[in-house]
């Protein structure tokens, strides 16, 4: 079984960093590798927001959220890498379920106070950071523990609080400042709760009300300025392609880019070649061997209508016109047209197994845990479907455990099927099985 890395090396976030330094954009960084976190956190001026978009989109990033409904009260742009690394661009003081303008004096003094580092971005002083550091973690919702963690980490380099206190006091935030001190002399994260002074307390804790009954969960989330996957818009690279993964459809992993390559290393030398993807998405690795193979004739198919219509809108915001998206269950709504014409068969389909099955953020439960004890349900079912549609030599490409794919190959050859060697990424692998037609097992 081929291997390939299961952490694939990521883009690394800091080269972003670089290159906005480059681009004359001045960079605060807030939360990063000094704080030993891979999620570079940084502000940059309001009237520089977009100059750092102009630098930033160009370069290798794989997912980044999509600033449409919700997501445009929140004064960042957000972009991640595969392997993990992140990056946040903030213009305001994130204050969610507040609007950012609240802290504007917090974001004029951690400008004042930054001093310029060697590498060209600007170090906030200390007391400062500790404030705005204090802020993140009284905030409500996931995702505050790097917050927390770099909290602690920048008390032991300040001498003196009084520093930090003042700076509290004048934006008016001490509350939250003390409730941070007094969690950290406590060992324990402060979490939502007081963070204003004075009248700005009362709008706080009407807010804090609003977004913890928000329903349903992705609302309350994105008002909490934490949306999960699922929950919100997300752009995806497959492949040199960009696409939409919407709320509710299944956010395409790395392991796309490995479909696109098997796939097209089992097409070479094929004209015109007839594919199949089954379970398709939001279109990314459809899409992606479009855009590769002008020839070539694409069929998408999809049990989700929430699927079909993102896959659908990609197509046309990409113009492949020779992809075909078709709404239904494994191959049920391919044309009769294509019996025995079909190149290759490429599935994507909830394996996991219930006892391994994990919630990912909002993404449906259909769209991971697959059918029967070992989770091979609906691969089994396709593997016997499709050889009404596969010629003779065509291929079958499917995603699953490597356990799983140990399991599956004696009963592809009695299908009619030659299993060959398996890609592995991480504890998944890639099976191409080549078919040979004739079968020894009956439906």
């Amino acid at each position: 079984m081929a291997d390939v890395p299961a952490d694939p090396a990521p883009a690394d976030a800091s080269r972003s960093i670089e290159a906005l330094v480059a681009a004359g954009v001045p960079v605060l960084v807030l939360r990063g590798p000094a704080t030993g976190s891979r999620n570079l956190v940084v502000a940059i001026p309001d009237d520089r927001r977009a100059a750092a978009r102009a630098v930033v989109e160009p370069l290798g990033w794989r997912y980044a959220w999509v600033r449409s409904g919700l997501l445009r009260i929140l004064p960042a742009l957000y972009y991640w890498w595969d392997g993990g690394a992140t990056l946040t661009l903030h213009w305001a003081v994130p204050v969610a379920p507040l609007p950012g303008w609240m802290l504007r004096r917090l974001q004029r003094v951690l400008w004042q106070t930054a001093r310029r580092s060697n590498d060209g971005t600007f170090e906030p002083d200390p007391a400062a950071l500790i404030v705005w550091l204090a802020v993140q973690a009284c905030r409500p919702g996931r995702g505050h523990e790097d917050d927390w963690q770099a909290f602690l980490a920048c008390l032991d380099s300040v001498e003196n609080l009084a520093d930090a206190r003042a700076i509290a006091r004048g934006i008016g935030v001490s509350r939250g400042l003390e409730r941070a001190l007094a969690g950290a002399a406590n060992g324990r994260q402060p979490g939502r709760g007081a963070l204003f002074d004075g009248v700005r307390a009362v709008a706080w804790r009407i807010a804090l009300a609003i977004q913890a009954h928000a329903r349903p969960g992705r609302v309350r989330r994105l008002l909490a300025g934490v949306p999960a996957l699922g929950d919100q818009a997300i752009r995806c690279r497959v492949a040199g392609v960009e696409v939409r993964a919407e709320p509710r459809v299944f956010v395409p992993t790395p392991d796309a880019d490995l479909f696109v390559e098997l796939s097209l290393a089992a097409l070479d030398g094929r004209p015109g070649p007839a594919i199949v993807e089954v379970g398709t998405g939001c279109g990314a690795i459809a899409l992606a061997l479009a855009a590769a193979l002008p020839d070539s004739i694409v069929h998408g198919i999809e049990l989700d209508e929430f699927g079909v219509r993102c896959a659908r809108r990609n197509a046309r915001r990409l113009r492949l016109e020779r992809v075909r998206i078709h709404q239904g269950s494994l191959v049920d709504p391919l044309p009769s047209n294509l019996r025995g014409a079909v190149d290759l068969v490429i599935a994507n389909l909830p394996f996991y197994p219930t006892r391994e099955y994990a919630p990912i953020g909002s993404v449906p439960r259909m769209t991971i845990e697959g059918s029967g004890d070992d989770g091979l349900g609906l691969l089994r079912q396709l593997a016997r479907d499709a050889r009404g549609f596969i010629r003779p030599g065509g291929a079958l490409l499917l995603q699953m455990f490597h356990w799983q794919w140990e399991v599956l190959s004696d009963e592809l050859a009695q299908l009619g099927y030659r299993a060959g060697t398996a890609r592995r990424s991480g504890p998944f692998v890639l099976g191409r099985a080549d078919f040979i037609g004739g079968t020894t097992m009956r439906r």
